[in-house]
């Protein structure tokens, strides 16, 4: 039997007093996504000295269900502690450095192929030009398309400056931290909904490179976007996070893609996953309550197929609970009713998940819920 426990901290001291008032079991593994208000390089080193393997991150708000609180906190850390046995998961950080997104994602793929024959893979990303797609697919190189992979692209309060990935002793600006699962004795699976809809006139990609975008329609990228939002430079990046390109890729299949990076001088903006060159692609944007009713439907019919979990977690675009307010709440808390089990998150730049087929995907504008149980 898997134990566990979530709380939420508003301080470094505040979150190793709750850990350390853990009686009921002895945690094994740390999850914690935590806002930059809580000054993450103080936190790490308060977590050192407990010497307990975390996956954390920092994020664009925390999301935890506890009791009939609202499941959405601010400038907080959301905790979670488990007692799994050590020989059934490994954690590990990774800096990309001078590496491409791509290679970053080969190195998570072969090490975690290192650890285990199946290895089941959780995974949150730092750096506003890393490219979310090119590390799915560096990952799914070596690991397989099959393997289980999910997480998000970590968040800093919505400022789009610098995001963070942290393990229980180190931190990165560009790598990511991994935590990989033995799939033969740990199930991990989950179900990404996203319901936005694309909206205007098709467009072309007509110059880019990896998850750069250069031009569009053979104008500058800040120019398509400024001028279809009708917006200045200075808003140009807070407002553009909620109006994804929808790129209809060559096998029919559409994927959104959020900027996270603008550069005016050259007038190219970089995305959180790959936009190849020649893509079609344009604007979307999403109705508020009719996307949290299609979560919601997606929710109840995973659960009828999946019906058990021992801990959820939720990555969650930050544009949901912008476009949606309030009623972003629906669909946390319904996946928290259907399984019943505990359940923290965070809201991110970028999501990873798996379609109702199983096959796992790099989304914006996404929520991507993983179920986590012990093998039976």
């Amino acid at each position: 039997m898997l134990h566990t426990s979530c709380f939420s901290a508003f301080s470094a001291d505040e979150l190793i007093d709750k850990y350390r008032q853990i009686s009921s079991f002895r945690p094994t593994i740390g999850i914690i996504f935590s806002s930059i208000a809580l000054d993450i390089p103080d936190l790490v080193a308060a977590i050192r000295p407990e010497g307990i393997p975390v996956l954390g991150c920092s994020t664009a708000g925390e999301i935890l269900v506890e009791g009939e609180a609202e499941p959405f906190l601010d400038q907080s850390a959301v905790c979670c502690f488990m007692d799994f046995d050590p020989a059934l998961f490994r954690i590990s950080l990774f800096e990309r450095g001078e590496e491409t997104s791509f290679t970053l994602g080969q190195h998570i793929g072969k090490w975690g192929s290192r650890q285990f024959s199946k290895p089941a893979f959780i995974i949150a990303i730092a750096g506003l030009k890393n490219d979310g797609e090119a590390i799915v697919h560096g990952i799914q190189e070596v690991a397989g398309t099959k393997a289980p992979l999910f997480g998000g692209m970590a968040g800093d309060d919505g400022l789009l400056k610098d995001t963070i990935v942290f393990s229980g002793d180190r931190i990165s600006h560009d790598g990511s931290v991994v935590l990989v699962f033995d799939a033969d004795r740990v199930d991990v699976f989950g179900i990404a909904s996203s319901g936005w809809v694309g909206i205007g006139a098709e467009m072309m990609i007509t110059s880019s490179e990896g998850n750069t975008v250069h031009t569009i329609n053979g104008r500058p990228a800040t120019d398509v976007f400024k001028e279809y939002l009708d917006v200045k430079d200075n808003d140009l990046q807070q407002i553009g996070i909620n109006f994804p390109l929808q790129i209809r890729r060559p096998d029919a299949t559409e994927v959104l893609r959020t900027f996270l990076s603008v550069d005016f001088p050259s007038g190219s903006l970089t995305f959180a996953g790959s936009v190849p060159q020649g893509s079609l692609v344009r604007f979307s944007s999403s109705f508020g309550y009719q996307t949290i009713e299609q979560a919601v439907r997606e929710l109840e019919a995973y659960h009828a197929d999946h019906p058990h979990a021992s801990l959820l977690l939720l990555f969650s675009c930050i544009a949901r609970y912008r476009v949606a307010g309030s009623m972003a709440a629906d669909e946390v808390l319904t996946a928290s009713r259907l399984w019943n089990a505990p359940l923290a998150g965070f809201f991110t730049y970028g999501e990873i998940g798996h379609n109702r087929l199983g096959t796992c995907d790099f989304y914006n504008e996404a929520l991507s819920l993983v179920l986590i149980s012990l093998r039976k």
